[in-house]
Formats: C-alpha cells, structure tokens, sequence
C-alpha cells in the first residue's frame, strides 16, 4: 500500500536531473566557440530531452 507513494519521489527526482542537465547543456551551448563544438551540444541536448518526462503526452494520451 506504501509502495504508490515512493515512485512519486524517484520521477520527480529523475526529472529534476534531466532539467539540471538539459540546462548546462544550453550553458555550453551558448558558450561553444565554434560550430562542431555546437552540432555535438545540440546531438546531447536532442538525446536528454527524451528522458525529459513529458506533461502534456500524459494527460492527452487518452484521447486519440
């Protein structure tokens, strides 16, 4: 019965961390000095925004 309350933690934990990283990501985008050092920000960003829990294909998944 206590178990629904404890996977609360880890998601909000998880998104947290993928924020935090998508957020540096931009930070060394914005600071990259040239364009292949931007392509392969851009390649990490793209990849870490699918961990990114989505809010809107959750409540919408139903109505197909």
């Amino acid at each position: 019965m206590g178990y629904g309350g404890r996977d609360k933690p880890v998601k909000s934990a998880r998104a947290g961390f993928v924020e935090a990283r998508l957020e540096e990501l931009r930070r060394r985008w914005e600071n990259a000095t040239d364009e292949r050092e931007k392509t392969e920000i851009s390649e990490q960003i793209r990849e870490w925004q699918a961990f990114r829990p989505e809010k809107s294909a959750s409540s919408g998944g139903g109505r197909r």
